[in-house]
């Protein structure tokens, strides 16, 4: 059972420090199209289109880095003064949702980004860049994120049986 989760923290460990290094290429290409834009009067028509895919990016690789150390958004005025045995259930539900949320956001996504990749899909900006795999990062982020919402259901349910605490990195 802790193999699962283990493997799965790993996981969108190694997600999260390919994901967070994308800031700095945002920030690198903005800079740049700052200056040849306003400076020589140059501006690309690339720029603002790689900014939005890597940020997609960045926002969904991330997405599962940040739930294995529980950062999500939660009101914690409530969720600090339950008990442990609730948290974990409030944690077990999460998992159970995250289910029920991401499967339809897999199953469209992964067919969006298969099908962009089969017929070479491509921005209709001057640039022409390719879609697919900017597409391919909604289903794989929400499959990250479904991992790790089952990851931490599962050390939740082996605490309520156990007493054995959950990794809370």
């Amino acid at each position: 059972m802790f193999t699962f989760s283990r493997v799965v923290r790993s996981l969108n460990q190694a997600m999260g420090l390919i994901a967070a290094p994308l800031i700095g290429v945002v920030a690198i290409i903005v800079l740049y199209e700052v200056i040849v834009r306003y400076f020589f009067h140059a501006p690309t028509s690339w720029a603002q289109e790689v900014c939005e895919y890597l940020l997609c990016a960045l926002v969904m690789f991330g997405t599962g880095y940040t739930l294995s150390h529980y950062g999500h958004t939660r009101v914690d005025i409530l969720y600090s003064h339950m008990s442990d045995k609730a948290r974990a259930r409030v944690e077990i539900l999460v998992g159970v949702l995250l289910i029920i949320a991401m499967l339809p956001i897999i199953w469209m996504g992964g067919k969006v980004a298969i099908e962009a990749f089969m017929v070479g899909d491509t921005s209709s900006s001057a640039a022409a860049l390719p879609l697919g795999p900017a597409k391919a990062t909604v289903p794989l982020g929400a499959i990250f994120l479904l991992l790790q919402g089952l990851a931490n259901a599962v050390e939740n349910v082996n605490f309520l049986i156990t007493g054995r605490k959950p990794t809370q990195s």
